[in-house]
């Protein structure tokens, strides 16, 4: 890939602030007059449409609103406007790439809202097993190209991070430890090697008293290279993530699902 085919992101390039609304976004072209939904409509939709599984939880499943072409995720603890800041980045500055329009996002309380577009697909973990080897070879070349083009997003020259695309902490139940703050950014692929090393030993002293986890040896820190390359990644490519259409399984319509994406 030539260094001419690069996007650069820089921090100042993104939107920021706690409430963002793109009114030149196709949800106002689409639907004259309409606004986007409060908090308080959102739980009562909420509480409609996940009646049999609501509990009143801060992770709730996203609401979907058919008739406007909307879907809204939200939630007191793993919806973060990072993940709207990407699908608005993506857009800009690699439409090559296809992830839902983002409509804005707001914050309420301790409620993070994010609109964005409803996209009409079905994903490719529904459609695996009834697709023809010739089409899973079909699909599979046009996520390459896609992968490919995910690469061509940097960062600035001389400002380079282990972070989400926002410069915020990592977000990823990989590497989320549950008595710790999210981890990141980090300055250095080495300075990320080192707290994962020192985390994967974090426990281990019950069986070495007297010594401190970064005292212990990692026999496979020696394996990890520190000179590799930092890209931009969605970071949970499930299937059930990639969305094709339901005629032509092969023609992929969205990536959905960037909450983990980052550098």
């Amino acid at each position: 890939m030539s260094v001419d085919s690069k996007r650069n992101i820089s921090l100042s390039s993104l939107p920021f602030g706690p409430n963002v609304i793109f009114h030149e976004s196709s949800f106002f072209s689409r639907n004259q007059g309409k606004l986007l939904p409060t908090l308080s409509e959102i739980l009562t939709e909420s509480i409609h449409q996940h009646r049999h599984s609501y509990h009143g939880d801060s992770d709730p499943p996203p609401v979907v609103l058919e008739s406007l072409g909307l879907l809204v995720k939200f939630s007191q603890r793993r919806v973060h406007i990072a993940e709207g800041q990407c699908l608005w980045a993506l857009k800009h500055f690699l439409p090559e790439v296809p992830a839902p329009e983002i409509y804005g996002w707001t914050i309420k309380g301790d409620y993070v809202i994010l609109y964005m577009e409803l996209v009409k697909a079905v994903s490719v973990e529904q459609r695996w097993p009834f697709m023809t080897d010739d089409e899973k070879t079909v699909l599979w070349k046009a996520f390459r190209t896609m992968f490919d083009n995910l690469r061509k997003l940097s960062q600035e020259p001389n400002d380079h991070f282990i972070r989400r695309i926002n410069r915020g902490p990592l977000f990823d139940e990989a590497i989320d430890t549950p008595k710790d703050p999210r981890p990141g950014p980090f300055a250095s692929v080495k300075n990320f090697h080192d707290w994962w090393s020192i985390t994967i030993r974090t426990g281990a002293e019950i069986h070495r008293p007297g010594l401190k986890p970064k005292e212990l040896p990692d026999p496979y820190r020696a394996m990890v290279p520190d000179d590799a390359a930092i890209v931009f990644t969605h970071a949970n490519l499930h299937c059930s993530n990639i969305l094709v259409d339901s005629e032509n399984p092969f023609t992929i319509i969205a990536i959905i699902n960037w909450d983990y994406s980052g550098w």
